[in-house]
């Protein structure tokens, strides 16, 4: 949902990622780099330094909403940069989440959003093990952005007083448990159409053959 609004912030992504350009760093350091800085924002959040562990967290998307803007200035772009990005983009997602476990009476919460959001972004790639799929938007809730924005506004709430990490962590499962069956709902959908029009991947036409 929040991540829609990326289209819309195209300067901003131009003037975080001038430095970047003048310096000619490669798509795929930076990449590596917001890693480091989700990795510095873990042992934060294992010191309860919640101030710092969300600056980190906050610095640590803000790679991957440059690397692109970076490697297309620069025409680094590459179909395995693409792929690299993303799996790091879901290191990053699973770095953040799972740093919650380290915290005393968090690790329930933070199973459940972790394990919930990881079946969340299976779903929609796995119906690419059945139909020709491209990446265009699907109609749920539970991105990584509406995730980031929770863990961001808790971590911001808890450095003032407010603690209510394990409540936003709940949060955070729910809706990756409803975009978990918006998805399945969806995928239901594309798959019912591919098998009308025949266009099912090559290799479940044969076993549908058989």
């Amino acid at each position: 949902m929040i991540s829609k609004v990326r289209g819309n912030i195209g300067l901003l992504q131009k003037v975080l990622a001038w430095p970047f350009i003048k310096l000619k760093i490669s798509p795929n350091a930076i990449s590596v780099i917001g890693l480091i800085l989700a990795l510095i924002g873990v042992y934060f959040v294992s010191q309860q330094n919640w101030l710092l562990a969300f600056i980190f967290f906050l610095l640590a998307p803000t790679m991957d909403l440059i690397d692109g803007t970076v490697a297309r200035v620069l025409k680094k772009g590459s179909n395995w940069g693409n792929y690299f990005e993303t799996m790091i983009d879901k290191i990053v997602d699973f770095a953040m989440l799972g740093s919650f476990v380290l915290i005393p009476g968090l690790q329930v919460a933070a199973v459940l959003a972790l394990g919930f959001s990881m079946l969340s972004s299976y779903a929609k790639p796995r119906v690419a093990l059945i139909i020709i799929a491209d990446n265009h938007d699907w109609p749920a809730i539970g991105e990584h952005a509406d995730k980031l924005i929770i863990i961001l506004i808790v971590l911001l709430l808890a450095s003032f007083g407010l603690n209510l990490i394990e409540y936003g962590l709940y949060l955070i499962a729910l809706i990756a448990l409803v975009g978990t069956l918006q998805r399945m709902k969806y995928a239901k959908k594309l798959i019912a159409k591919a098998e009308k029009k025949g266009t099912l991947l090559p290799y479940i036409k044969k076993k549908k053959e058989r």
